[in-house]
């Protein structure tokens, strides 16, 4: 495990690395929208205030769009502009530009929509109660075996919500689109985690107006965790368009309460579960799981996100009869799309608070109890894919032990009987599968550009972007490192879609699992095909055959079978695994859960570099707490938050020390790292709640007010 510094730390410490609103061009215009007020309704009017020169303003509906006025999604079905009905507050009505940004933003403030509103669904919980609500579209996993419930098997029945979440990137929503007539082309410079996906967007709102679109990543990507995954497409299309109408360059860069308001959030999850566990054998002999989430206004990426939380639903356990189903239900608010995660979270925050509430009947230690059931080598996964290590095991019992959780256990118990305020430890295990699911990768056919030129230098051109996670760093290491190339002759380009492959989006920690890999594969076989032990004397040797191209498609493994449709078969070749143990105060006065410590222990195969890997547990792990303690974004009565002001996100007093170790790395493949720190540390923390204060909140996150109302039942149950 090397610990390289990124290559980029220098250029943000110093100011040169440029970020979205940092690039400049000639004639530059500023951009903005004008979004609806209400949540769903008919648009009547639009009246445009007097005191402004109209003719000043380039403003664009769908009556402009020479192509189709539809975002490119797995389900297409989210306008770029309302035609004329709206379907959630939010929602982009008209895109305008002016030279002066703030006579820009005072026009649209004083621009009167009329609209005959109609009835809306706005509140998550009503939303996902309602089986009326939704799509239509429902996808299961049948792992039933159809044997007889045991009377004497003991029925857990319970209802989980989990909320909104906000990615809190630290670069808001932007992207500049200039537009040549003279080449019919439309070059867009964004900040995005997919430029292939914005191409695709800029292209179906452009139709045959122009010839070519070339998207090309910012240098420096302020953060994203999925939130620019989707959203960017429809942030572009509407630049482009703008950009051909005014033959300017038009530049959008989103004010913070307005990336709030209108992008893409976490999903909101109802996961209802439902088991029956032999009291003798303390196993889990029968499931069934209702997983449900809110989309928003339209389904867009939710059919991908519902799937991957429908594969991990079950958990990390070994359960014979398995039925999981999934459906996603409409609501009035904007779409909700990735987020690190991707669906898993929910799965997790459910099925691990779930577990605890059958050890708490079972009069057993909650990790004695995911001990019997807990994933083993010739266990299934619901989709009948076969357990092949036994490390998820090994995660939880080297947590367990660097927690000192069973002397915490009793120490805390006995604190707890004489002081009001109490302590709490909480365990959670989960897992994420890497890549794709299923045949995506296959379906993807991602490719990999790679030059040598006559200086020995080695560039590599993937579409991966670097949000800020050390992406390219790593992806340069595991080239150069196959080879023993020096680290200063190999460079990862700027993702750009008329150089760069189509390696596919930083997205289903598949950046380093699926490209890391395959640079490698490459580095070697180009080295076995030149016959080199030093590139670098063979290059200076052989100047003839310099620059050279090499270009690699990914080629998965052909015993990876999978059945979309009847989810059956292996989902994903490589899982990595997490055990969290997570301990907490409790604070009688103020209902309020104070964090301590997190411990969390990972198998993520070949570490690549260390303190890389380090920090993305670090932030994910730190991104699950705040889910599982005070992030959410539905107030009832007060709605939708409207800013960080409202949106409690943990700051540095609220950050406990963070533990993380990883076990089992002297696997040869480097799994999937990105998403799986986010999916354990929430229910850690709901457990952690339920042994300080002895009640079980089946709603996250664990505010005051929510640990209040529980207690105030318990008590009155008690009398």
């Amino acid at each position: 495990m090397k610990s390289i510094k990124k290559f980029d730390a220098v250029p943000k410490l110093n100011g040169t690395w440029r970020y979205l609103d940092d690039y400049q061009y000639e004639g530059m215009i500023h951009g903005q929208f004008l979004l609806s007020d209400v949540h769903h309704g008919k648009i009547k009017e639009i009246i445009f205030p007097d005191g402004f020169k109209l003719e000043d303003f380039t403003i664009v509906s769908v009556s402009d769009i020479p192509g189709t006025n539809i975002v490119p999604e797995p389900v297409n079905d989210q306008p770029f502009m309302v035609d004329d009905e709206v379907m959630h507050k939010g929602q982009v009505i008209l895109g305008i530009a002016h030279p002066d940004k703030k006579l820009l933003n005072e026009f649209i403030k004083n621009i009167k929509v009329n609209y005959e509103e109609l009835p809306a669904v706005i509140d998550p919980k009503k939303c996902l109660d309602d089986e009326t609500n939704h799509f239509g579209r429902t996808d299961i996993i049948d792992h039933r075996t159809n044997a007889p419930i045991d009377p004497n098997w003991i029925k857990h029945h319970n209802v989980y919500y989990t909320p909104h979440q906000e990615q809190a990137y630290l670069e808001p929503q932007g992207t500049i689109a200039i537009y040549s007539q003279e080449k019919k082309e439309m070059f867009v410079r964004v900040t995005a985690q997919c430029p292939f996906y914005v191409k695709s967007g800029v292209e179906n709102m452009m139709g045959n107006a122009v010839d070519n679109v070339v998207v090309e990543s910012t240098e420096g990507l302020g953060g994203a965790f999925g939130g620019k995954e989707d959203f960017p497409s429809l942030l572009s299309g509407i630049a482009a368009l703008l950009s051909y109408k005014a033959h300017k360059p038009v530049k959008i860069v989103l004010e913070r309460n307005e990336d709030i308001a209108i992008t893409t959030k976490r999903h909101p999850g109802r996961i209802e579960i439902t088991t029956y566990t032999d009291k003798e054998t303390k196993r889990i002999k029968k499931l069934d799981i209702d997983y449900r989430l809110d989309a928003g206004a339209y389904q867009t990426c939710s059919t991908v996100v519902m799937s991957r939380g429908i594969l991990h639903a079950c958990g990390g356990y070994d359960i014979p009869d398995t039925y999981i189903k999934g459906r996603m239900f409409r609501s009035n608010t904007p779409v909700n799309g990735a987020f690190r995660g991707f669906g898993a979270p929910q799965a997790f925050a459910a099925i691990e608070a779930h577990i605890d509430r059958i050890a708490k009947d079972l009069e057993m230690d909650p990790y004695e109890f995911r001990k019997v059931n807990i994933f083993r080598k010739g266990a299934e996964f619901p989709t009948t894919q076969p357990v092949v290590e036994n490390n998820l095991e090994d995660c939880l019992d080297r947590v367990i032990e660097k927690s000192d959780y069973f002397k915490k256990v009793e120490e805390y118990k006995e604190w707890n009987e004489t002081h009001a305020d109490k302590k709490g430890i909480g365990i959670a295990i989960a897992y994420h599968g890497g890549g794709f699911t299923g045949n995506g990768e296959k379906n993807m056919k991602p490719k990999i550009r790679v030059t040598i030129d006559k200086d020995a230098m080695v560039k590599i051109y993937v579409s991966s972007t670097d949000m800020g996670q050390g992406a390219h760093t790593t992806l340069a290491q595991m080239f150069y490192e196959a080879i023993d190339h020096p680290r200063e002759k190999c460079w990862v380009m700027l993702p750009n879609t008329d150089k760069t492959p189509d390696s596919g989006p930083t997205a289903a920690s598949r950046t380093i699992y699926i490209i890391g890999n395959l640079l490698a594969k490459t580095a070697r076989k180009i080295k076995h095909e030149l016959g080199f032990d030093n590139l670098e004397e063979y290059v200076k040797n052989h100047q003839d055959q310099f620059p050279k191209e090499y270009f690699e498609t990914f080629i998965p493994d052909s015993s990876v079978v999978f059945d979309d449709e009847k989810y059956v078969g292996i989902a994903y070749k490589d899982y990595s695994w997490i055990t969290t143990v997570n301990e907490i105060y409790w604070h009688a006065d103020t209902y309020q859960v104070e964090l301590i410590k997190s411990w969390n222990v990972l198998d993520i195969g070949k570490v690549v570099n260390e303190k890389i890997a380090v920090g993305q547990v670090e932030g994910g792990v730190l991104q699950g707490l705040a889910y599982g303690t005070s992030e959410y974004m539905y107030k009832p009565n007060f709605g939708r938050m409207k800013g960080f002001t409202d949106y409690t996100l943990p700051t540095t007093l609220d950050i406990p020390e963070i533990d993380v170790e990883f076990i089992h790395t002297d696997n040869p493949t480097a799994k999937g790292l990105g998403e799986v720190p986010m999916n354990s540390p929430a229910p850690a923390i709901r457990n952690a709640v339920h042994f300080a204060t002895g009640v079980m909140i089946d709603e996250y996150p664990m505010i005051p007010e929510r640990i209040f109302t529980a207690l105030q039942a318990k008590n009155k149950a008690d009398v």
